[in-house]
């Protein structure tokens, strides 16, 4: 199947691209930066060029993972025009083709906001309540591609992954943050709020999740991408301090937290498992050793 990832050479793209290319895919890339016979690089903000991309391309499936992915990202206009109206350019350049492709939309766990212990881990039908606007963009993106659907018999399907990392993850991350110090011996640093919870999971867990999506395409559906199981921040720190072989001392510093923070994010992807038969193969301890061992 040829495929095309938007976004290519984000931290998912480069992962999903190996992961396609081993099921026998052939992937063209898209990216505002670049370059090669497999990568066309075009802003995503640029309808014109998009359509034309799209029109050259001539995908069988897409995978739209292009995005600003930062929280806390600051401009928010940029923001709202890459993730709302660059998904928006893409639907659009999808649905001129003489056989619409496959949509998967990669959205995001932002896209549930504020959710009480009580319900979580959190499911598929969860309301989606985003407190930033990251989550915002994601949650508009996930309604427009559902007008495509609906409106113009587009096959669409959404991925909302929980927290996933690394190699290639930008060290504004918080794991990629604390595995820099470790590998740079700073046994120092300054860290958010370290009261959280997150769910992780491996990329290469997350990108064989969206192989099987392309492959079974559950047109209509959406599907939560998650391990299942909630970890401490500073439970991360210990796991990366053991692996490493060093002890860090941690700072919260005030400046990095965020007043509308999601202090825990557990997700329930018992759906997408019980479709797809799929477990993650990668346990934490496993990823941190990954990430630390990157000879860069």
């Amino acid at each position: 199947m040829r495929i095309c990832v938007t976004g290519i050479q984000g931290f998912v793209g480069p992962h999903l691209r190996d992961c396609l290319q081993a099921n026998g895919h052939e992937v063209i890339g898209i990216d505002r930066r670049g370059h090669g016979s497999d990568i066309r690089t075009i802003d995503i903000t640029d309808p014109s060029a998009v359509n034309q991309c799209i029109q050259d391309i001539a995908p069988e499936a897409i995978v739209h993972l292009a995005a600003i992915s930062h929280v806390a990202f600051g401009n928010t206009e940029t923001l709202y025009d890459v993730n709302v109206m660059g998904t928006r350019h893409i639907l659009d350049a999808a649905i001129r083709l003489e056989t619409m492709p496959r949509f998967l939309l990669v959205s995001s766990s932002q896209v549930y906001g504020v959710v009480p212990p009580a319900q979580q881990p959190i499911n598929e039908h969860v309301p989606t309540r985003p407190v930033n606007h990251y989550g915002a963009s994601k949650a508009a993106a996930e309604q427009i591609a559902f007008a495509y659907h609906h409106e113009h018999g587009l096959p669409v399907a959404i991925a909302r992954p929980f927290n996933h990392t690394g190699r290639g993850q930008d060290p504004s991350f918080v794991i990629p943050k604390i595995i820099a110090a470790a590998r740079e011996k700073r046994i120092s640093i300054e860290l958010g709020n370290l009261d959280v919870v997150r769910d992780f999971l491996d990329v290469r867990d997350v990108t064989s999740a969206y192989a099987a999506m392309i492959h079974d395409f559950p047109d209509g559906e959406i599907y939560n991408i998650a391990s299942g199981r909630g970890y401490h921040l500073m439970d991360v720190v210990r796991l990366i301090e053991e692996t490493a072989g060093i002890t860090l001392t941690i700072t919260s510093q005030p400046t990095l937290m965020r007043s509308n923070e999601i202090r825990q994010a557990v997700g329930d992807s018992s759906a997408f498992r019980s479709r797809y038969r799929w477990q993650p193969l990668h346990e934490l301890r496993d990823t941190l050793a990954w990430m630390l061992a990157d000879p860069l």
